[in-house]
């Protein structure tokens, strides 16, 4: 396993912490505003609050992948995290 980098953990729980319960149960639902508020809010860039909502859908489309018993394409997954 990779090391786990601190810093980042705690940029994105600053990230989070930084968004409304609305916007944490509904991420399509964060527009360019609120991720400047977001990014304001967390001491980070707008890009960072971009990352983490892109890697959050990539994520809940592999658990719903995973759920319906589908396994999912692995070149598509290495595609996905960069």
């Amino acid at each position: 396993m990779g090391q786990v980098d601190e810093r980042e953990l705690d940029r994105l729980e600053a990230i989070i912490q930084s968004m409304t319960p609305f916007e944490r149960a509904h991420p399509v639902e964060i527009n360019g505003s609120r991720r400047k508020r977001i990014a304001t809010g967390s001491g980070t860039t707008v890009q960072a609050v971009n990352r983490l909502v892109k890697q959050f859908g990539q994520m809940n489309k592999l658990m719903k992948q995973m759920s319906e018993g589908k396994m999912p394409d692995p070149q598509a997954l290495m595609r996905g995290m960069k």
